[in-house]
């Protein structure tokens, strides 16, 4: 018998006594002796089965574990390199660089640099400026107070230039009429450059 049909014996025998339960009862809730005799033996053989379905896995445990081979097999000749070499922003000098870059250390390789260090230096990759940003919410404690506006383009924002004014006045007195007005701040993309000339004496 295999560990699937134990499993549904006992599986079937336990929706037997639970029957068996429900039916054999008497009034006062409890089983006569000839029932609890009956319910005892099937109790005994539902711990049978189950010492035996756990023999059994043990069993098939072992048998896995032995038939894994000791030692992984040589799939490649002596003296062979294991692959070609990754390149670019799969290599893993530049996984290294971008690490320490981000921590803020001194980067041991060339490979963040887009063009030569003259025409920009080190840049960072545009698909991961997202992943910089977010970690600055989590680190910066005034990007977690503040409202983040990012805008490629001019954006106005409407803001309150005058307010309305509030005063006493008797219950049945004649009273003025206050009006706010509003007003809009521009937010705009701007740039900061820097030229710097040098000559050799």
């Amino acid at each position: 018998m295999t560990i699937i049909e134990l499993r549904e014996k006992r599986a079937k025998l336990w929706d037997t006594m639970e029957g068996f339960l429900d039916t054999h009862r008497n009034d006062k809730g409890v089983l006569s002796a000839e029932d609890d005799a009956v319910y005892t033996n099937m109790e005994n053989e539902l711990n049978d089965l189950t010492n035996e379905v756990r023999r059994m896995e043990r069993r098939d445990a072992i048998a896995a574990e032995l038939a894994k081979p000791v030692s992984s097999p040589i799939t490649e000749q002596p003296q062979k390199a294991t692959g070609e070499a990754k390149t670019g922003r799969a290599s893993k000098a530049y996984c290294e660089d971008f690490g320490l870059h981000l921590r803020g250390k001194r980067m041991l390789h060339n490979v963040l640099s887009e063009g030569v260090d003259a025409n920009g230096g080190y840049l960072v990759p545009t698909e991961f400026e997202k992943f910089i940003v977010d970690t600055l919410k989590e680190e910066n404690v005034m990007r977690r107070l503040c409202k983040i506006i990012t805008t490629d383009n001019e954006r106005k924002i409407p803001v309150a230039a005058t307010h309305s004014t509030a005063a006493w006045t008797a219950e049945n007195a004649a009273y003025t009429e206050s009006l706010c007005t509003e007003d809009h701040r521009c937010l705009q993309a701007d740039r900061s450059c820097e030229g710097e000339h040098r000559t050799s004496g």
